[in-house]
């Protein structure tokens, strides 16, 4: 959606606005009241000498916008010919614009100070004078507005970059996610057809849990936060389906510390890590095996602790996606985030660190 207060619809934003009043305006008034207190030694003319630098400040400054809005983009195009020959036709320009507006005007304008008159109708009728203004004098002024201009067209480019590097961001989340949902879909229909062929009586105690989870995934998966409890009870009812399928040998625990929703967290963002614990470390392991979890929050820094046994022999399925897809959907939302793996002969281990945002 477009900002309605983007600088292609309007003519000039508060910031150039600002700018150019301040510069054409409020410092030649301030140049002014200075030189009748320090020099004059006397206010008596000082309000007189607002008014006429107030009038001239803004006859003085419409060649600068015209030279802001139509000649200086040409210099940040890279177009550099056609931005030296129109600064040529503006230097032209503003010679007859100070003679037939700014003089002429200015001789005509009773209320202004005798003497600016004057000096207007001096300049006016001139015809020895050729060029009625300071090359240096101009080209300061230019440089001034060019600068103004460099810095307005720098925080456009740097706020395009930023909504590209979020719209990048964003595809690449949606993408992840529509990764990771037909995966754990697939995984879970694989579990319920397994004990199916068992006949087990785990069987529909199995689908209700994966019912829950399920019904969790598609109101909330696609949201861009959820709150830290909601996320965290949709992995309590994961461990919870997995411990039906498993024998009484197996030794699969899960605990939490300090867990609220004052905090959200990217939805199934810790699943692959303790899918994975089990995929790894029970799965097909009749000889029992653990999985130990425990997810800690302290203030809004949250650890997630995965311990699980390693079979006796290597386990035969391949590294699925949803390891990456965890680690790629970290780098993305959380760069700061620390994880760090340890393994022994026996047991392999995952230590994940990461600052949470606060609840809105």
């Amino acid at each position: 959606m477009k900002d309605p207060r983007e600088p292609h619809e309007i003519l000039f934003s508060r910031t150039e606005i600002l700018f150019f009043v301040t510069f054409f305006v409020v410092f030649p008034i301030l140049t002014s009241v200075e030189h009748d207190i320090y020099e004059k030694a006397s206010l008596s003319v000082t309000f007189e000498s607002i008014w006429e630098e107030i009038f001239l400040g803004t006859i003085r400054m419409f060649p600068y916008l015209l030279y802001y809005k139509m000649v200086l983009p040409f210099l940040f195009e890279k177009r550099y010919l056609i931005f030296g020959l129109l600064v040529l036709v503006l230097l032209l320009f503003l010679n007859l614009y100070k003679i037939y507006i700014q003089y002429w005007l200015v001789s005509k304008l009773w209320f202004l100070p005798e003497q600016t008159i004057r000096d207007a109708t001096r300049w006016y009728e001139s015809e020895v004078v050729l060029f009625h203004f300071s090359i240096m004098y101009i080209f300061r002024e230019l440089l001034v507005v060019s600068a103004l201009g460099y810095f307005v067209h720098s925080g456009k480019q740097e706020k395009q970059l930023n909504e590209i590097k979020n719209q990048q961001l964003q595809s690449e989340l949606t993408y992840l996610k529509v990764q990771l949902q037909p995966h754990f879909f697939f995984n879970t229909l694989n579990n319920i057809f397994a004990l199916a062929m068992q006949k087990s009586d785990k069987t529909a105690p199995l689908i209700a849990r994966h019912a829950e989870m399920m019904r969790y995934i598609l109101y909330h998966s696609n949201q861009q936060s959820v709150g830290l409890m909601k996320e965290v009870d949709f992995l309590k009812n994961y461990v919870e389906a997995e411990m039906l399928r498993y024998s009484d040998k197996t030794e699969i625990s899960f605990e939490t510390q300090g867990i609220n929703d004052s905090y959200v967290i990217e939805p199934l963002l810790l699943l692959p890590f303790i899918e994975n614990a089990f995929k790894h470390g029970l799965q097909d392991n009749t000889l029992g095996g653990f999985v130990c979890i425990v997810i800690c929050l302290i203030e809004n820094e949250l650890t997630v602790q995965v311990r699980n046994s390693k079979l006796a022999e290597p386990s035969q399925h391949p590294k699925g996606i949803g390891l990456q897809n965890a680690s790629g959907r970290l780098k993305l939302l959380y760069p700061k985030h620390q994880i760090f793996t340890s393994e022994t002969e026996n047991e392999y281990e995952v230590n994940l660190t990461l600052n949470l945002i606060a609840h809105d």
